[in-house]
Order: C-alpha cells, then sequence, then structure tokens
C-alpha cells in the first residue's frame, strides 16, 4: 500500500513540475479539449429531438362536410315547338323577364293547316281504300296472303289517323307560353321571320329557386340529413359567405370521377337573387355534428395500434408515458377524449 501511495505521490509531483515547466503548452492543451468538449456538447444537443407537448383543452368542436358545387334553379324549362317552323312574333328577347303565361314565340299556322289537309285527303284516301277491300272480300275464303294484305290496310289507315293528330297538335302547338314568372336566359332568335328547327328551344329560369347543388360522395351521404346548417362560398363572391341548409337529397345516385355520388341542394336564400348566375361554382360546409365544452386533443397527436388509440402524456421535463385514451367525435384535425385524460395533462405532439 506504501509502494502504491508512494508512486501516486511521484507521478503526482512529476505532473506538477511538468506543467510548471510548461504552462503555456498546458494551457493551449486546456483549451483545445476545452473547446471539443463543448463542440460535442452541442452536437449531442443539436441532435437530441425537440419534444413539444401541449396542454389539453375544453372547447366546442364542430365535425364538418366541406363539398363543391355549382348555382341552379329549381324552376327551369326548355321549350320547343313540335315540329319547328316560321317565327310570327318574338313576345320576349334574351334576359328579358317574363310573367307566367306570356306568350314567349309563335309560329306560321298557314303551313301546319296545309298538312292537315293534305294528311286528311290521305286519310280519306286510306279509309276508301280499305272500305272497298272489305268489299271485295267480304264473302270471300281468306287466304294467308289476303289476311296480310288486310293487316296492311289497316295500319296504313291507322297511321294516316296518327298523321292527322301529331299535325292538330302542332297547330294547338303554334304558341309557347311560360309557364311560370322568371327570366328568358336563351332565345334563339330575337327577331321573326326565322326559320327555326324542332331542336331550337327557349329556356326560362325562376331566380326566385335559384339553388345551390353539391355532390356527396357514397361514404358521406350518411351523416347528410335534412335541416343541417351550411355555409356557401361562390368563388365569384369570396368574401360573402350565404347561410343556408340542406333541403333536398336525391334518392339516384350518380357517377363521378371518386365513384358513386349523390346530388344534395341548397337554397340560395338572398334578397338580391340577380347577382346570381347559373353555373357559379363554388363550395360549401355543412355542420354535421357540434359538441360543447368538450376536452379536445389533435387528432395527429394520436398513435393507433390493435383498433385502439394512444397519445404520449408527459411526465416531467423530458419525460412521457403512454396512454391509452377514449374517443368520440372526429373532425379532419381534432378528436374529442371522453376517457383517459385530465383537462390538465399534456401530450407529446409530433415533430
Amino acid at each position: 500500500m506504501n509502494l502504491i501511495r508512494s508512486k501516486f505521490f511521484s507521478i503526482l509531483t512529476f505532473l506538477k513540475n511538468w506543467f510548471k515547466n510548461h504552462w503555456k503548452f498546458s494551457l493551449i492543451l486546456i483549451i483545445i479539449i476545452a473547446l471539443i468538449g463543448f463542440w460535442q456538447y452541442n452536437r449531442i444537443q443539436k441532435n437530441k429531438p425537440v419534444l413539444t407537448f401541449q396542454k389539453v383543452e375544453r372547447k366546442n368542436l364542430i365535425k364538418t362536410l366541406e363539398i363543391s358545387g355549382v348555382v341552379d334553379a329549381k324552376e327551369r324549362v326548355k321549350m320547343r315547338f313540335l315540329g319547328g317552323g316560321k317565327v310570327t312574333y318574338v313576345g320576349a328577347k334574351e334576359g328579358d323577364v317574363v310573367k307566367k303565361w306570356q306568350t314567349i314565340a309563335a309560329i306560321d299556322k298557314a303551313s301546319l293547316k296545309k298538312s292537315i289537309e293534305q294528311d286528311l285527303n290521305l286519310y280519306m284516301k286510306e279509309r276508301w281504300d280499305w272500305e272497298q277491300h272489305g268489299d271485295d272480300t267480304r264473302n270471300n275464303y281468306f287466304e294467308q296472303s289476303i289476311v296480310r294484305l288486310t293487316d296492311k290496310n289497316q295500319w296504313d289507315l291507322e297511321n294516316t289517323v296518327l298523321d292527322v293528330e301529331i299535325a292538330d297538335i302542332a297547330i294547338k302547338n303554334t304558341n309557347l307560353y311560360a309557364p311560370f314568372e322568371g327570366i328568358l336566359i336563351s332565345s334563339p332568335t330575337t327577331v321573326a321571320g326565322i326559320q327555326l328547327l324542332a331542336t331550337d328551344y327557349f329556356e326560362i329560369i325562376n331566380p326566385k329557386t335559384l339553388v345551390f347543388k353539391a355532390i356527396v360522395d357514397e361514404l358521406d351521404i350518411g351523416l347528410v340529413d335534412l335541416g343541417k346548417i351550411a355555409q356557401i362560398e361562390l368563388d365569384a363572391y369570396e368574401d360573402e359567405t350565404i347561410n343556408s341548409e340542406v333541403n333536398y337529397i336525391s334518392f339516384i345516385s350518380g357517377q363521378a370521377s371518386t365513384g358513386t355520388v349523390f346530388v344534395v341542394e341548397l337554397p340560395l336564400n338572398s334578397e338580391d337573387v340577380q347577382k346570381y348566375r347559373l353555373g357559379m361554382n363554388g363550395d360549401v360546409e355543412i355542420k354535421l355534428e357540434k359538441k360543447e365544452d368538450v376536452l379536445v386533443i389533435p387528432l395527429d397527436a394520436t398513435i393507433e395500434r390493435d383498433e385502439k388509440i394512444f397519445v404520449n402524456v408527459k411526465t416531467g421535463k423530458d419525460t412521457y408515458e403512454e396512454r391509452e385514451i377514449e374517443v368520440d367525435l372526429e373532425t379532419d384535425d381534432e378528436l374529442e377524449v371522453i376517457g383517459g385524460l385530465n383537462e390538465n395533462d399534456e401530450i407529446l405532439l409530433p415533430e
């Protein structure tokens, strides 16, 4: 033991004398070691993950559904003349306000009357041919060929009757009337004397029945009910919010790029309906469910494993523990906690 103590003191004396004789070099060496240690410490601290905790807060939680849509009208009609014709009267121009039963346009009846006279003559001819055929075959044995000829004559007679009836309908529809009060938004002509085709049409809408039509994915349609409160924002009026509610959900599905969808409608309840135009695009936020004064945490702070939900709860300055929680209402960003956490708890947020 004395030998070890003696050697220790000998080494200590040697170092003391060495540092005394080489104090400048010793000082530089100490500084270098200190700098290396400081650099190493900063590197460790820099690579050490920064833990961010957030207190569990109590507030109102609202689950919403955001979808896109367009402006349309519930009362909207396209009208056309059955067989076309020459326009003799134009009662309204595109953009005009029209009253219910107002005459929109009329076409010439003269050619239609001549057409029905011609059809009546053909009918009488077929009728006489039919009766003559009946007289000629009344007492004869009917061969199969005669039976077929009789049927053909009967069908010819019926077709002439239909031609007369169609022509009569066309005459009765030489005037187009507005079925409701509204605005004429499309017209194939502004003047008389134009020959219209059967495909040319006049379109009227009732601006008081404007709605916002949006499509809801099949997976979300079960969350939407009639009467759900909503807010509409049109692209043309970004700073304006229109309060509305769901008043129609289609019973038949449609197809979109995302799959099966359903149409929902929300009325545009506004005093200034003239500012809106058909086809305007926008978005609507439908409030699906609301809970007041509940514990809420960020959704991205949760960990899902084995069909259970966990969070990391702060236990010390830089320590935490994993804890299972019970949840209920979920939104796109937040989650309601109904068990496993208290209001004063702090949970770890992801980096």
